[in-house]
């Protein structure tokens, strides 16, 4: 077992875990979700008890609204936005978002402080962006 970080401390652990948490919202954390969860866990420095807590999230889910309500007070209002983004695009990926990955992300959102108003209108923002980059694939076909 891993010694708890702290949120105010490691807030960029809290999101790994958030993205970890909407993975699983639909009950299964697919290939696809897992490589881009580690291809952001790259991107920053983390010690090994920190990645230790990101696989014991993965075998043993966590409860989203917990985590959210103690990294929140945490973040910035930008970090919320980029966080909640994050989110969308990781449940958008491959077959789109799934009702379950949608009300979590939502959840978390809320307890972030986001008004559903600008949820929604990230949600939507991240969804047309997917599909234009979609599209291109579509195009650029043989």
């Amino acid at each position: 077992m891993y010694e708890p970080v702290s949120a105010a401390e490691h807030p960029q652990v809290y999101e790994i875990r958030l993205l970890i948490c909407v993975a699983q919202a639909d009950g299964y954390l697919d290939k696809e979700e897992k490589e881009k969860i580690f291809q952001q866990v790259h991107l920053d420095m983390f010690s090994v008890r920190e990645r230790q807590i990101f696989h014991d999230d993965i075998e043993n889910p966590k409860d989203p609204i917990a985590i959210a309500n103690e990294v929140g007070p945490h973040l910035s209002y930008h970090a919320k936005l980029m966080l909640t983004r994050k989110m969308f695009k990781l449940a958008d990926m491959g077959e789109g978002l799934t009702e379950e990955e949608t009300t979590a992300i939502y959840q978390i959102a809320r307890c972030l402080g986001l008004k559903e108003e600008k949820i929604r209108e990230i949600e939507h923002w991240v969804v047309e962006g997917m599909a234009w980059i979609a599209r291109w694939d579509e195009i650029a076909a043989e």
